[in-house]
């Protein structure tokens, strides 16, 4: 059921044919220009104020948690459709998909949480696990700073056994000796630019040990093909229609405003 399904190059029209077959190759693309420089800053002054209102709320929540509010919050949403973003994802998935979920991953600074080696379709509901995941940096991402790493090739490998994490961790699984699988490549990028994951990919990343945040915003899309496992429909409810057909994701309209209002118990200090 955990599986990759190669990207066709053939209808490409934003990324080369070669760039499609370094994806198909190792897993992931990066970096990859996106926002300009006022659109970049515009992200990071959201994304700031985003949690500093989710921080002024007092719930117990922690700078991971503004997770799957795209149908909550304006500014998620409009970077989700963002027409150079899709573009990319057009490429790679062809054209009818949606993004059915997204993630804001905040390491502040001093953060000693890591995030352990891990697939990302291990912990996901969506069938057939063909996520592309476009991580779009909110900061800077410099080496010191607990960049994410991935492992070339490792998305071939089909379900690739985890055990539960220890420690000061961010997520739940992780692959140990993950490195046995090749040599990790950090994702270092500028505000504004984007890395693209498989969700078969092994990645992680170490803690934030610098006096400067690291934020990027996870953006995940799926063919409109794909479904969902047995129990877990409702997410069926939560997509945003990106271009084409929807299939059985339900059509939501543009939130008004920024609604944060604490919707799971998921990432609570």
């Amino acid at each position: 059921m955990i599986g990759f399904t190669e990207s066709d190059a053939t209808n490409a029209r934003t990324l080369s044919a070669a760039q499609i077959n370094d994806f198909n190759r190792d897993g992931f693309l990066t970096p990859l220009p996106a926002l300009d420089a006022d659109e970049a800053f515009a992200s990071r002054r959201y994304f700031t104020d985003l949690l500093e209102s989710m921080q002024n709320m007092n719930d117990g929540r922690n700078a991971y948690a503004i997770m799957g509010y795209h149908n909550r919050c304006q500014g998620i949403w409009d970077l989700a459709m963002h027409p150079k973003i899709l573009d990319y994802v057009k490429d790679l998935l062809g054209p009818d998909f949606v993004c059915w979920t997204t993630h804001y991953f905040c390491k502040l600074p001093g953060d000693e949480r890591r995030v352990p080696w891990h697939q990302d379709a291990t912990y996901w509901p969506v069938r057939p696990t063909d996520t592309v995941t476009v991580w779009l940096a909110i900061d800077d991402v410099s080496e010191d700073m607990g960049p994410m790493r991935f492992i070339p090739g490792s998305h071939r490998l089909g379900k690739v056994d985890w055990q539960p994490a220890k420690g000061a961790v961010a997520l739940q699984q992780e692959i140990p000796d993950a490195e046995r699988m090749g040599e990790p490549v950090d994702n270092l990028l500028r505000a504004g630019e984007i890395s693209l994951h498989t969700s078969t990919l092994v990645h992680g990343s170490e803690p934030n040990t610098t006096d400067r945040r690291r934020c990027g915003l996870t953006l995940r899309y799926i063919p409109s093909s794909a479904t969902v496992k047995a129990g877990a429909e409702r997410v069926l409810n939560d997509a945003i229609p990106c271009q084409g057909h929807s299939g059985d994701w339900k059509r939501n309209s543009r939130p008004v405003g920024d609604d944060l209002r604490r919707i799971h118990d998921a990432y609570r200090d």
